[in-house]
């Protein structure tokens, strides 16, 4: 068992690598339950490409300095999700539609942007990421995320799950119809710094999929939002770690290892999970008959 694990303790990347992978596993777990169950997971993939313009822009300018692309992407990620809502609103389009203009327009343009940089930018590392070479700057992004998140997640916690469960209730409470458009800037907030974070080890494509895909898959394990948050946590971790072994040990691209691996485990999870997979309603069925019977 040890020696399955042997590269994160024998090479320096792979342990920067799986310590990043794992703080945004932490990090991404609450927003991605919450995302899920607001069945707002286009608006998760819309912020993931919209950072593309800013961080092929920044990377051309500077020459690849980690922080300038962070903050570029930040930048384009922040006015894609600020601006495509009430767009969306003005043109009278489906709120999904105007995202989903918005971010491939994004997506379209990080691509001219990055062609033009020539040899400057390495435009698979902008699109699928490089959690195998990620530097110190970008893990302590990654940490920071985690901190940050866990923090505000933390305040915002209850007036945000009122608002997703009961909204109508919470905007009936007296002294708390604050409460709700507070909750919602402050998550999405944290979404976009989470996504951020994880465009350096993911790519623009790839980087919702750590927020997303273990969520999904935890809806499996447990009824309860807490259980579901802890159940997403440690679904993302197992699936980052299982991503970056086989993309040491297969040459693989490691976004694209580490989200397969995640579609593995919610694949897994929907079969044999405890709670409403094809096991638990075939066993259920099944009972039901004998009983009949």
């Amino acid at each position: 068992m040890v020696g399955v694990f042997a590269p994160f303790f024998d090479y320096e990347f792979m342990t920067r690598a799986a310590l990043g992978g794992v703080a945004l596993a932490l990090a991404g777990a609450p927003l991605g339950v919450f995302l899920v169950m607001r069945r707002m997971s286009l608006v998760g993939d819309a912020v993931g490409h919209a950072v593309l313009p800013g961080a092929a822009a920044a990377a051309l300018l500077s020459g690849g300095s980690t922080l300038l692309t962070t903050l570029g992407a930040a930048l384009t990620g922040t006015m894609v999700f600020m601006t495509a809502g009430p767009a969306s609103r003005a043109l009278r389009l489906p709120e999904d539609a105007g995202f989903a203009v918005f971010y491939l327009a994004a997506l379209a343009i990080g691509v001219m942007i990055a062609s033009m940089g020539g040899g400057v930018i390495d435009l698979d590392k902008l699109l699928f990421g490089a959690a195998l070479a990620i530097d110190n700057t970008a893990l302590a992004l990654a940490c920071a995320a985690a901190i940050v998140t866990a923090i505000g997640m933390t305040l915002v916690y209850r007036p945000l799950l009122i608002d997703t469960l009961d909204p109508q209730f919470l905007r009936a409470s007296g002294g708390a119809k604050w409460a709700g458009p507070v909750a919602q800037s402050v998550f999405f907030g944290l979404l976009a710094l989470t996504t951020v974070a994880s465009f350096h080890a993911l790519g623009a494509l790839m980087s919702i999929g750590l927020t997303i895909l273990p969520a999904i898959a935890a809806r499996f394990w447990a009824k309860s939002v807490p259980l579901m948050i802890l159940s997403a946590a440690v679904l993302g971790i197992i699936g980052v770690l299982a991503g970056l072994l086989v993309s040491f040990h297969l040459a693989a691209p490691v976004g694209a290892a580490i989200v397969s691996c995640l579609v593995g485990l919610v694949l897994a999870s929907s079969l044999v999970g405890p709670n409403q997979s094809l096991l638990t309603r075939s066993v259920g069925k099944a009972s039901l008959a004998n009983r009949a019977s």
